[in-house]
């Protein structure tokens, strides 16, 4: 006859007097004891142990790719991108005025989340040095909005944007990319001749329009595209000469992050109060934005069946340990332990490595991915130690970053932390329901 307040066969007190508490005390100490017991005692320790590493390494692995594949990701699409707009307005008005114009891009400028509104205008065309013709694409903006583009206006090593925009319907004078003035020969003070892509009728037949201009500023962002092609010319320069003088009507915005595109497109027609026709970067370049959220869906579901696979150690750990212990769930529930506490110690005993792995897991991913750089800093040094030359992990030449990008999404780290949970404490719900259901009879017949 065991008497309340004696001792389990593992030396664990009980007092049954008053009942046991739903996860009180006593539960919560026969799944410590259990969880914790060495082979000898019939415990699973070592299982646990290979368990909690287990699921630690699935969360800290999964944090730590997600975040950064999404700092890739941003960064592909910034390179992608390069200085084109996150997002391109135009009135649907037939023939809207310059007032029109001007209000819905301060209408739009105030949304939040965008950083910069301007009136632009774009014209693919040819331009001429000496006997060298190339194409261009000739991008209208003024002073202000071409000096608070960072990407263009940080990166002139030729020349300055001091005399952009000055004199009589924005002056003559222009800025090129690096790859277009080595291939026309040019630099900061000189000629070049642009071209109008439509030609002026004369009574002997169409004539190509073409002026001279100066170079005012060489700019190298790094962007084949942007160094090769692209040309700014102030904007009411850019109206006389592509469009006889019409107002440009075209809008771009620069957000403080590309994938607020979806977030932003209702607040952006609510706030220009009037039917306009929307554009974004992924309209513009569908392959590449198709390209990296087939990457993202994929990647997420490779990492579900990590962490799924991870949690098989926990399962079986928790069916060798109700094996091992069929001799005493029988006892306890002799002494008037009821099935739902027995259900209840296995639980917590199994969803306790869920939850210390997934906590280790979350606390090591967030810690390397918010000091990355230090990490390849220490990696870089390390390797340099052995090398002639100090050694990059990501040559900018190569690459076209010099460091390791890591984005944290902490929505993301909150869906990843709760899905080891889950998926681990499902894993001890069965063998803790089987537990639950020992028939003392039968566990204690050959005892």
């Amino acid at each position: 006859m065991i008497r309340p307040g004696a001792d389990t066969p593992n030396g664990t007190s009980i007092d049954m007097s008053g009942g046991a508490t739903p996860f009180g005390k006593f539960e919560r100490k026969i799944a410590a004891r259990y969880l914790g017991a060495k082979k000898k005692d019939g415990g699973v320790g070592m299982i646990a142990l290979i368990s909690f590493s287990c699921i630690f390494l699935a969360i800290f692995a999964m944090i730590t790719i997600m975040s950064i594949m999404n700092g890739f990701r941003g960064t592909v699409v910034e390179l992608t991108i390069g200085v084109d707009g996150h997002m391109y307005v135009g009135s649907a008005a037939a023939n809207p005025t310059q007032l029109q114009i001007v209000g819905l891009r301060d209408r739009i400028a105030a949304v939040d989340g965008v950083e910069n509104a301007f009136l632009f205008s774009q014209t693919e065309t040819a331009v001429q040095a000496a006997r060298t013709m190339a194409a261009a694409r000739v991008i209208g903006i003024s002073r202000t909005d071409l000096e608070e583009l960072d990407v263009i206006s940080s990166s002139i090593f030729a020349g300055s944007l001091d005399e952009f925009g000055a004199g009589h319907n924005g002056g003559d004078k222009v800025v090129i990319g690096a790859f277009m003035a080595n291939n026309l020969g040019l630099t900061a003070g000189d000629k070049l001749t642009i071209y109008s892509p439509v030609p002026k009728s004369t009574p002997f037949g169409f004539r190509p329009v073409m002026k001279s201009y100066e170079v005012a500023a060489v700019f190298s962002t790094g962007l084949v595209t942007a160094d090769m092609l692209n040309i700014y010319m102030p904007i009411n320069q850019a109206s006389l000469f592509f469009n006889e003088g019409r107002n440009p009507t075209d809008i771009q915005l620069r957000l403080g992050d590309a994938d607020m595109i979806h977030k932003l497109k209702s607040k952006v027609r609510e706030a220009a109060g009037e039917p306009i026709w929307l554009e974004t970067w992924e309209d513009k370049d569908i392959g590449t934005a198709t390209a990296l959220k087939t990457e993202q869906v994929a990647m997420r579901l490779i990492f579900m069946i990590v962490v799924l696979i991870s949690v098989f150690p926990v399962l079986s750990s928790m069916i060798m340990l109700v094996k091992n212990k069929s001799k005493d769930i029988a006892i306890l529930k002799t002494i008037g332990t009821p099935s739902g506490s027995i259900l209840r110690i296995f639980l917590m005993a199994g969803a306790a490595i869920g939850v210390l792995g997934t906590l280790a897991g979350l606390v090591a991913g967030l810690l390397l991915c918010l000091n990355i750089g230090a990490v390849q800093g220490a990696i870089e040094s390390v390797i340099s130690l052995f090398t002639e030359h100090p050694y990059q992990l990501f040559p900018p030449e190569v690459y076209g970053i010099d460091h390791l990008p890591a984005k944290v999404e902490y929505g993301e780290v909150f869906w990843v932390s709760f899905w080891g949970f889950l998926a681990a404490t499902l894993a001890t719900y069965f063998p803790a329901l089987a537990a639950s259901k020992t028939d003392p009879v039968e566990a204690l017949r050959y005892e």
